[in-house]
């Protein structure tokens, strides 16, 4: 059973031998019919207002377009494959060693249409409703009415719908790890803020949530109104939050307790820093930012304020962005382009532990660690998966046609136990396809094929690994692992012009280049944020 934009995929009884022999697996038929194209409407901005806009762009953003649009894939009745068409032969996917999903992206197939499944007399036919959440969203206020940044340790937000003249680009939200109604976010013309959003008791309306009267800047009060906060992170702990500004080219990061109380200033050479990260005890902040025509990775200690830095001499960043995380209090993993290395501080000097083997054609753009399995994951612009042990042995997975544009490990309960067979990791690329992987058995299929009706912008788990959001450039779709037949709920962005491309002279069709998605600590808020809009939205499970 197959779901795309809210529409249910279904066997009828009788026709379970002929399901069976054409190889339907639990993901859906392997062969299908190509997809109708699929226009998008989208209000236009005036060249004024986009003129305005586009001199936000951070000089320096890293680059996370899509190449190209890939063949989308769609199993419902407005996109889908005409239901009158032949069924072809089903691949014989059984014996192929290409670790290609299944149904593969790669061969740009789609579902076919919806028929009606029953699951035996006594549950009868089963039609579930996608829930639609769009009812229950708040829309959050980046900047004043007077669009004057804050001169203060206070501002005053509230739930907007304002247009997007002289508004920041927001480019990046986290919520508290540990307060579920504490979400800060992070953006050009000086975005740097700390919301208190918590959904009401008894609300009058739907969508009407209590935001605080106040809202804690995290930049200091004579920061000029251009600065642009390219990076932030969180404590695990939710205690603090490391902020990275750029300003008339001077770089700096500072740490906030988590009231709006200034705690440290770190100086950077060369702006921007593009990577923010706190190793596991809080202990010590990576950063990473040029330097020199090449990269520069520092760790600076806190509250010691003592820091340690490692060179990358011709690394252009801008061209081969780097990502890092963190493998213990001391180790890292540093990863862009065809390389990865381990690397380990020292009380002096900052090391390199391993450089693992890599090809030339590589092109990693994400690097993530699990503790439970100890298994490390890297993406690439070209679809491959790749899995790193402790012995530096690498296992590949086709997974996508294009790049894998987001990537995330489940997580889980720290008081659930790891299971000895399984360990789930989920993909989303270009090819409008998000997978989900058992990251012990890179050889089997995924466990789960979920697709959505344009490229895969971002991916977030629930706190406990219960839910997957998948976002779009234009949609956001709730899943429960496990249970994927069907999305549980669905939100599709109302039309605003604040929404739009911050590019100068942008098409109206063009996607967006900054998006942001994140669950808060309960897993029952979704901050969705698209250049100038940052939408709250309730989630019941």
């Amino acid at each position: 059973m197959h779901t795309t934009s809210g529409v249910v995929l279904m066997l009828p009884q009788d026709a379970a031998a002929a399901a069976e022999a054409l190889q339907v697996g639990i993901f859906g038929p392997l062969d299908a019919h190509p997809p109708a194209k699929v226009e998008e409407e989208e209000e236009d901005v005036d060249a004024e207002g986009e003129e305005e806009v586009s001199r936000k762009r951070p000089p320096q953003q890293l680059p996370n377009g899509s190449p190209a649009k890939r063949p989308r894939l769609s199993n419902g009745y407005e996109n889908g494959a005409d239901a009158t068409a032949p069924v072809t032969t089903p691949m014989d996917v059984d014996n192929q060693p290409d670790n290609h999903a299944y149904p593969s992206p790669l061969e740009g197939e789609t579902a076919p249409p919806p028929i009606v499944r029953t699951d035996g007399p006594e549950q009868g036919t089963q039609v579930d409703k996608v829930e639609e959440l769009a009812p229950d969203t708040t829309f959050i206020r980046l900047m004043d009415d007077d669009h004057a940044h804050a001169h203060g340790p206070d501002t005053t937000p509230s739930p907007s719908s304002a247009g997007p003249d002289n508004a920041p680009i927001l480019l990046q939200c986290e919520w508290n790890p540990r307060d579920p109604s504490i979400l800060a976010a992070a953006g050009t013309d000086a975005l740097a803020r700390v919301w208190t959003i918590s959904r009401a008791t008894t609300p009058p309306e739907p969508g009407q949530d209590h935001v605080s009267p106040h809202a804690h800047s995290l930049l200091d009060p004579e920061a000029p109104r251009d600065t642009t906060v390219t990076a932030l992170s969180w404590t695990s702990d939710g205690a603090s939050i490391a902020v990275a500004t750029d300003s008339k080219n001077q770089a700096a990061v500072n740490v906030w307790s988590v009231d709006g109380t200034h705690l440290q200033t770190m100086e950077v050479s060369e702006p921007p820093v593009i990577k923010l990260s706190w190793n596991p005890s809080n202990t010590a902040l990576l950063a990473i930012s040029p330097d020199k025509g090449g990269a520069l990775v520092t760790v600076y200690y806190s509250p010691a304020g003592n820091s340690l830095s490692y060179f990358l001499a011709g690394h252009d960043i801008a061209a081969k962005p780097l990502d890092a995380a963190w493998t213990s209090d001391a180790e890292f993993l540093l990863t862009g382009g065809d390389l990865l290395l381990c690397l380990h501080c020292t009380d002096t000097t900052i090391t390199q532990v391993r450089k693992f083997e890599t090809k030339e054609d590589d092109g990693f753009t994400q690097v993530l660690f699990d503790w439970r399995s100890k298994l490390a994951a890297t993406s690439s612009d070209k679809g491959t998966l790749d899995l790193w042990d402790e012995s530096g042995q690498r296992r590949s997975i086709t997974a996508h046609q294009g790049a894998i544009t987001a990537m995330r490990w489940q997580p889980l309960p720290a008081n659930q136990p790891a299971a000895d067979d399984e360990r789930l990791i989920a993909t989303g690329g270009d090819d409008c396809a998000i997978l989900i992987w058992n990251a012990r058995m890179p050889e089997s299929k995924p466990k789960c094929f979920l697709t959505m009706d344009s490229p895969i912008v971002r991916l977030a788990f629930t706190p406990d690994g219960a839910f997957i959001a998948g976002a779009t450039a234009n949609q956001v779709l709730i899943w429960k692992v496990g249970s994927h037949a069907m999305p549980r709920a669905s939100w599709s962005r109302p039309r605003h012009p604040g929404w739009l491309s911050p590019k100068a002279n942008a098409e109206p069709e063009e996607e967006e280049d900054e998006h942001c998605l994140c669950w808060d600590a309960d897993g029952q808020k979704l901050a969705y944020g698209s250049n100038s809009r940052l939408a709250v939205i309730n989630f019941s499970r």
